[in-house]
């Protein structure tokens, strides 16, 4: 780059939810026209507004006139709110940057480190794609030491192999046990072992990044996750007062242990005003979790009563996913029709295996959910599958660094932003501490967001790492932002959100069809009015062209975020 230089507490939630949800990010990903689709053709895209008028030769003092008109339009809207940034403690960096000119357009505080929240995962995903590459598939291995299947017999144990594929769920397992199946496999004489030594044990986000206040709390970061490390517990009253109430999960799994104390609990009767209305007795009710249990179970309490004929369900974090993912398995094995004599556990695969089966997730379906989505629970296994290997049991040193995993991923980040020159000797550091942008402890400066920028337009991925960007008024986080302006459908970017910040890091076109790039951060006590800010400067870039003039859009379009929302 040579002219930058130049700057200056867990959900509750249904199972009808938790299905509904499922089946909407199903049919996104099978209907290209879809709003909110992950996965888009280039052709579904709406193109962005240009001018369609006769370019003539500008003289150099024009072209400067419309620049500046262009940082006075921005000036003039940040100072509207100076009182409330001085209020709420604002500290605030920008940057925009033209790629076709190699010029500065507009720069306030470009060099100072802020916590840019989500837009940490550009970095994340930038350093596992400069890595791995576009074709690259995470895999989930079944292993085996056995030494061959005799007559349908496998004489051994067999390993499910975890790689940090974060979208692993139930019926993969069920694919997994059906190549099994079809490989001729009628009974196992062994054991069923989750392998997750892909990834350190280290799997709480909060605990190896270091921060102070979970922020969000998010499930379990493993090499073996299953169903997004989530579990449904599912509580049903039959009809009977007086009678236990019956306890299930979904998926089903007996990795999971129940004191259950509930009953089925009387139907109080009302007053006769209120006619034949009836209203269900008041008790305490709850399902919760039991800690520090032995035996690698993990435990729930049922207590209280539940109405007649009702039901109830929370979703809990699952505490050991790959436990969970190798009884899990055994289940899918056993239904296959496969008999299955061992039990299942938690050991390391050998290192003279034989591979029954495998299941192979592209690392872009991951990418794309990650900075589309904003999803913290993938951006976390992308992170960690950059420093994630075997772990060497004859190197002391290393099994005593309980967070291997993440110091390697961070070395590695920080290599591959060296190796493109993003960051030096003379531009500011990048502070990563996790991979989701949750931390408050990272941070970057606006003129480093930027240096990523376009450094992506010349790597082996950067077509990909472009499309996996979130569109203005058409999907991801930005979905709901900008719509009806000319930044609809322009403005590519990867947007940041956290209670006390809200950042925006992308691509935009102008009338003339020129190529920004900017980054925004805002660090204070007024999340709101950043994002309208966010939304009007992008309305600014859009309508700029060198030709003809346009007025400022009036008002702040700020329909964009979810309350309190830590994700974005």
């Amino acid at each position: 780059m040579k002219r930058l230089h130049h700057f200056g507490s867990i959900a509750l939630l249904s199972a009808f939810l938790f299905a509904c949800v499922a089946i909407e990010t199903a049919l996104a990903q099978r209907v290209p026209g879809m709003r909110n689709s992950q996965y888009r053709l280039k052709n579904d895209i709406p193109t962005p507004q240009t001018l369609n008028v006769t370019k003539v030769p500008l003289s150099h003092e024009d072209s400067t006139n419309a620049l500046l008109r262009l940082q006075s339009s921005i000036n003039e809207l940040l100072a509207e709110h100076s009182k409330t940034f001085q209020k709420s403690k604002t500290q605030f960096g920008m940057a925009i940057y033209s790629l076709e000119q190699n010029k500065e357009y507009f720069a306030i505080n470009p060099s100072i480190p802020l916590t840019p929240a989500s837009t940490t995962k550009l970095f994340s995903t930038f350093a596992a794609l400069d890595k791995f590459g576009t074709s690259y598939k995470i895999e989930t291995l079944v292993l085996t030491d056995a030494l061959e299947v005799r007559d349908g017999v496998l004489d051994g144990n067999i390993y499910l192999v975890g790689h940090g594929d974060p979208l692993l769920d139930i019926s993969d397992l069920e694919q997994l046990a059906y190549q099994l199946y079809h490989a001729g496999v009628r009974r196992i004489t062994g054991n069923v072992y989750g392998d997750d030594t892909f990834f350190d044990r280290v799997t709480n986000r909060q605990d190896y990044s270091g921060d102070d206040d979970m922020v969000q709390p998010t499930a379990a970061i493993s090499a073996l996750s299953v169903q997004r490390n989530l579990i449904t517990v599912i509580v049903s009253a039959g009809g009977v007062v007086g009678k236990p109430v019956h306890v299930q999960t979904f998926p089903s799994c007996d990795a999971f242990d129940f004191d259950v104390r509930a009953t089925v609990g009387a139907v109080a009767k009302v007053a006769k005003k209120q006619k034949r209305r009836r209203a269900p007795a008041k008790a305490a009710f709850s399902i919760s979790e039991v800690y520090g249990q032995k035996g690698g179970k993990q435990r729930f309490a049922v207590t209280g009563t539940l109405p007649p004929n009702s039901s109830v369900s929370r979703l809990f974090f699952i505490e050991q996913p790959a436990s969970v993912a190798a009884d899990m398995f055994k289940q899918r094995i056993a239904a296959s029709g496969i008999v299955i004599e061992g039990a299942s556990g938690l050991k390391q695969a050998p290192s003279t295996v034989s591979e029954l089966a495998a299941i192979h997730r592209p690392l872009m379906d991951v990418v794309n959910v990650v900075n589309k989505k904003s999803d913290n629970f993938c951006a976390e296994h992308v992170f960690k599958m950059i420093g994630g290997g075997k772990l060497d049991a004859s190197s002391p040193e290393l099994v005593a660094k309980d967070n291997h995993t993440v110091h390697s991923s961070i070395e590695q980040l920080q290599g591959a932003l060296r190796h493109y020159g993003i960051v030096s000797t003379s531009t500011p550091t990048v502070q990563v501490f996790d991979g989701s942008g949750l931390s408050r402890r990272n941070k970057i400066a606006p003129i480093t967001m930027l240096h990523l920028l376009e450094n992506v337009q010349n790597a082996p991925f950067g077509n990909e790492f472009l499309n996996a960007l979130s569109i203005a008024g058409l999907d991801g986080t930005l979905q709901r932002r900008m719509r009806g302006t000319t930044a609809e459908y322009n403005v590519r970017a990867k947007t940041g959100t956290h209670k006390n910040v809200s950042a925006l890091a992308g691509y935009i076109r102008t009338l003339d069809g020129e190529r920004l790039m900017f980054s925004f951060i805002f660090n204070g006590n007024a999340v709101w009015l950043y994002k309208g800010l966010e939304n009007k400067i992008c309305q600014l870039l859009a309508n700029f062209s060198y030709y003809t003039p346009k007025e400022t859009p009036t008002g702040l379009d700020s329909t964009d975020v979810e309350e309190d929302k830590e994700m974005n």
